[in-house]
Parts: C-alpha cells; sequence; structure tokens
C-alpha cells in the first residue's frame, strides 16, 4: 500500500485493519502489547533493569501472561522475571507478622494480615495492558481524524466496524457534525445488517427450517460478539462464514 504525504506507518495499519475480522482497535491493540512482549522477554534476558521496573507490577495480567505463554523462545525470559519477583514476594512473607486487632476489608494497615497483604499487592498496573490502552486511544484519535479521507472511509464502512468499547471512546472524542455522521451511520449500517442476520440465523435453528443452507448469516454470532465485546470470537468468523481474513493471535 503506497503511503501518500502526511500519512505514516499507524495510518496504513488501521486503513487495513478494516479488512480484517472484527474491531480494528482491538486487533491493532493486540498487536502492539504483542510486539511489546516480544521485546520485554528479549529484554528481560539482558538487562536486569528492566526486570525491577516489572517486580512493581508483579508482571503481568492473566490475560497477557496468556499471551506470553504462546510466545515461542519465552521460557528464559519469563523465569528470569518471575524469579525476581518471586524472591520480593518470598520476602515479604518472611518479614511479615500477624498484627492483632481489628480488621476491616479493603483498608489499608488493618489488623492480621493485611499489612502483609498490602506489600504483596502491585504498585503498578499490567506494563503490556497500558501499551494497549495507549494503542487504543491513539488509534482511536486517528480513526476520527482521517474520517473525512475517502481511503479510510470506505475502509471503515465497508468492514465489520468497532467493538461497543471503541465505539463509545469515539463517540466521547468526535468533534464536528461530518466526523459524527461518519462516524454513526456506518456502525448502525452493521446493526442492521446484524439484527436481519440474527433472524435468519433463529430461523434457521428451527427444527422445521434445519435442511436449509446456512448463507452470510452463518457467522453472524461470532460477529455480534465482536461488536458488543470486542476481542471475544476475533478472528474466527474466517473460519464459520464467508470473511477470510487472518485470526487475531496471527495477524
Amino acid at each position: 500500500m503506497s503511503q501518500k504525504l502526511g500519512k505514516h506507518t499507524p495510518y496504513y495499519e488501521l486503513v487495513e485493519a478494516q479488512g480484517l475480522a472484527g474491531c480494528p482497535i482491538c486487533r491493532l491493540a493486540r498487536k502492539a502489547t504483542d510486539r511489546y512482549l516480544d521485546s520485554i522477554l528479549y529484554e528481560a534476558v539482558l538487562d536486569p533493569a528492566v526486570r525491577t521496573k516489572l517486580k512493581a507490577s508483579r508482571g503481568f495480567c492473566a490475560e497477557h501472561i496468556e499471551m506470553l505463554r504462546r510466545k515461542p523462545g519465552r521460557a528464559l525470559g519469563v523465569a528470569l522475571i518471575y524469579r525476581d519477583i518471586l524472591r520480593v514476594l518470598a520476602e515479604v512473607l518472611e518479614k511479615g507478622r500477624y498484627r492483632s486487632g481489628h480488621r476491616f476489608w479493603g483498608r489499608r494497615g488493618g489488623g492480621g494480615g493485611a499489612a502483609m497483604a498490602e506489600e504483596l499487592k502491585a504498585d503498578e498496573p499490567c506494563p503490556a495492558c497500558a501499551i494497549g490502552r495507549e494503542t487504543e486511544r491513539d488509534h482511536v484519535e486517528l480513526l476520527l481524524a482521517h474520517l473525512g479521507d475517502d481511503e479510510l472511509y470506505k475502509a471503515y464502512s465497508g468492514g465489520e466496524g468497532l467493538c461497543l468499547v471503541h465505539f463509545v471512546q469515539a463517540l466521547e472524542a468526535v468533534d464536528g457534525e461530518e466526523t459524527f455522521q461518519r462516524l454513526v451511520q456506518p456502525q448502525l449500517a452493521r446493526y442492521r445488517v446484524m439484527l436481519a442476520d440474527l433472524d435468519e440465523f433463529i430461523r434457521k435453528r428451527d427444527y422445521r427450517f434445519r435442511k436449509e443452507e446456512y448463507g452470510q448469516e452463518g457467522d453472524v454470532w461470532l460477529r455480534v460478539m465482536n461488536a458488543v465485546v470486542g476481542g471475544a470470537g476475533m478472528g474466527l468468523s474466517a473460519k464459520a462464514g464467508g470473511r477470510r481474513s487472518p485470526d487475531i493471535f496471527e495477524s
């Protein structure tokens, strides 16, 4: 795809993502976190300072641990990161003492084991989540800034659209009636198509019509998950319906 003056790689990635299964913002955020996790595994092996920063977040959240687990060559980096974290946790337990007194759920400095519990908790959020949120924000802003461009608008109108979370983010940030209409009308059209497809899909599940073959409605149950939730079923429509685009885990 040739680049035009004033437009850079993120713009063209955003255009391209419109043509793939599911919410393009979800896809690009996952792509960014995937790249980050690749780099952090490499850096963790070489740079103890990187591992020190990860102590504060206690590593990564469950979602991004699962992404790490899928990566080839991840074992040494993961072992180094979590050895440092586990040392901190063990030290807290070694130094901690039971404190008598009243205990209050969620209150810092309470009795019993509350003080130890606070020491064990992460001080910082998952860094991969932070990368994902930054990417989401940047690409929502980029989408709104360029919805007036025919290239992006055509791709957005013809794609599967934004999930509800990212559509709401875009609505909260939209500035101008024309941009508002260019954002909303294609999304409304997609909702209407999906509603019709859902009606047809549900009709064909009736025993009286089960011999009828499925058309485009065959994967609507996956598309509607993407439309409302985002990552749910991402890319699976490529395997169950008419769209042939890479699964998000393969992009």
